[in-house]
């Protein structure tokens, strides 16, 4: 199995509630043949701006295959596109 784990910044000015925006990822990333499971949750970390909302998203594929299919597959792009532009500058905590 492998774990992919992403921390999302979302600009608190631009949208009210971020996950339920990121809840309408799931039948997409669903679809994609290989994941185990997909789970959206708030982080919570005292290292989150203060003018920032972040979403961890943590999505475990079946082997290094899937995670590969994943990050080419066009239901990832189309799910991405749900939420990019309400993302904050940097998007991504590393």
């Amino acid at each position: 199995m492998i774990r992919h784990i992403v921390i999302i910044y979302f600009r608190k000015d631009a949208y009210a509630d971020y996950l339920s925006l990121m809840e309408k990822t799931k039948p997409l990333i669903n679809s994609i043949p290989g994941i185990i499971s997909y789970k959206i949750f708030q982080n919570t970390s005292k290292y989150v701006p203060k003018d920032i909302n972040s979403i961890g998203v943590e999505i475990i594929f079946k082997d290094k295959d899937a995670l590969d299919l994943f990050m080419t597959n066009p239901k990832h792009y189309e799910a991405n596109a749900l939420f990019e532009r309400y993302m904050a500058e940097p998007p991504y905590m590393v």
